[in-house]
Formats: structure tokens, C-alpha cells, sequence
């Protein structure tokens, strides 16, 4: 004999309240970056003008789908968790491209003016803090641990939008009027 108080427990929304909240860090961390090309490129000619037009550009791109998955998939739809995952994925992808180009130290036959290089740590630090631009720098700068720091914040995104815990969260309804449900019989007038 099975009761209504016996329905299985509705399931944690822990892992999409993580990947919200990852999102909307790695967006503002991604228009941060942004900033900062475009301080840099206010105040110093020598940065490559078409990269930080396509910096910038992809880093407020990359922002605004994460800021608006964040939204969806507060709301459980399943959308938001598609813009998520697709995001972070390809934020990662670029980060490993460019700890893959510092492993095997390419250097590419033309010079590209970026900003000014740092030191290891404040690289590190700014890979992790600049988002797509950091893994930008990273790559232009071939330091292979701020690529594997620009890597670390998206990857957790998309892990945290791509669990399966997530995908019960959005599919899961809960059953809002269980408790006031009062069943009429024909004949009986309505209650409004």
C-alpha cells in the first residue's frame, strides 16, 4: 500500500545552485577581462587591434550566454544548461589549446603585441581572473600555468551543467497543488 506521504523526496538542486553560481563568477571574471584589454588598448597603442577587438568581443559574448544560462537555469530550463555546458566547454577548449601551445613552446612565425608579460604567478593569477582574455595572454605569453588557471573555472561549470544531478533538478516538477487538490464529485457545486 503506497500513501501520498510516501512519494520519492524531490531531488537537491546543490549541483545547478554550483554551476549558477560558477556561471555568474566566470561572467564577471570574463567582463573584467574585458576591461582590462580595453584599458589597456585606451591607454597603449602597441596592443594588436584586432585581437582585442576579438578578445573583447568574445569575453562580453562569453559573459552575457553565461549570465543568461545562469538565469535559464535557475528557472529549470533546460536551455540554460545547454548554454552552459556549450560555454564552458569551449572556454575550456581554448584554455587547453593554450597549455597545449606552452607545452610544446609554439611560437607563431609573426608578432602579436599584447599586453606586457608578468611574472609566473601574476600570470597564473591573471589567467584565473581575466577568463577568455586571460587564456588569451596565456597563450600569447606561453606560461603553462596561467592556461591551466584559465582552464580551472569553466571546466567546473561545465562539470557542475553537465551532471546528471543537474539534469534531474531541471526534469524534476513538483507537484505545486498536492496538498490543496479536493476532488468534486458531479453534481456538487465548485468552491471559488
Amino acid at each position: 500500500m503506497t500513501y501520498a506521504s510516501e512519494r520519492p523526496a524531490a531531488p537537491s538542486g546543490a549541483v545547478a545552485t554550483t554551476a549558477v553560481v560558477l556561471a555568474l563568477c566566470a561572467g564577471l571574471l570574463n567582463l573584467w577581462g574585458a576591461v582590462t584589454v580595453l584599458n589597456a588598448w585606451r591607454g597603449e597603442s602597441h596592443i594588436d587591434q584586432s585581437l582585442a577587438v576579438f578578445s573583447i568581443l568574445g569575453a562580453l559574448l562569453a559573459a552575457i550566454a553565461l549570465g543568461y544560462g545562469a538565469v535559464l537555469l535557475l528557472r529549470r530550463d533546460e536551455t540554460g544548461r545547454f548554454l552552459l555546458v556549450l560555454t564552458s566547454g569551449l572556454l575550456t577548449a581554448l584554455a587547453l589549446v593554450a597549455l597545449a601551445c606552452a607545452l610544446i613552446d609554439y611560437q607563431p612565425e609573426y608578432g602579436i603585441d599584447w599586453l606586457p608579460a608578468e611574472s609566473h604567478s601574476r600570470e597564473a593569477v591573471n589567467g584565473l581572473f581575466n577568463g577568455l582574455v586571460g587564456s588569451v595572454t596565456a597563450l600569447l605569453h606561453r606560461e603553462w600555468l596561467a592556461s591551466l588557471t584559465a582552464a580551472v573555472l569553466p571546466f567546473a561549470v561545465f562539470l557542475a551543467a553537465s551532471s546528471g544531478y543537474t539534469t534531474r533538478w531541471i526534469a524534476y516538477a513538483p507537484d505545486r497543488l498536492s496538498a490543496r487538490t479536493t476532488v468534486l464529485h458531479p453534481g456538487e457545486p465548485s468552491i471559488r
